[in-house]
């Protein structure tokens, strides 16, 4: 969290459309996205898929 909170103060204190802003606020959307894929737990969806490319995986192997 204290990286999410450093990046939003570097974003709000560079100038609008400069690379110092851009940059930031990738970082910011990065660091926002890490923190949603923890708080998630993975949908059905993609405990399936993970299931099927685990299976794959070991039928390759064999």
């Amino acid at each position: 969290m204290a990286r999410h909170v450093e990046a939003r103060r570097r974003r709000d204190a560079a100038p609008l459309e400069s690379d110092a802003y851009r940059e930031a606020s990738e970082e910011v959307a990065r660091i926002e996205v890490a923190i949603a894929a923890a708080e998630e737990p993975p949908s059905d969806v993609a405990q399936a898929a993970a299931a099927q490319s685990a299976g794959s995986g070991a039928a390759r192997q064999g």
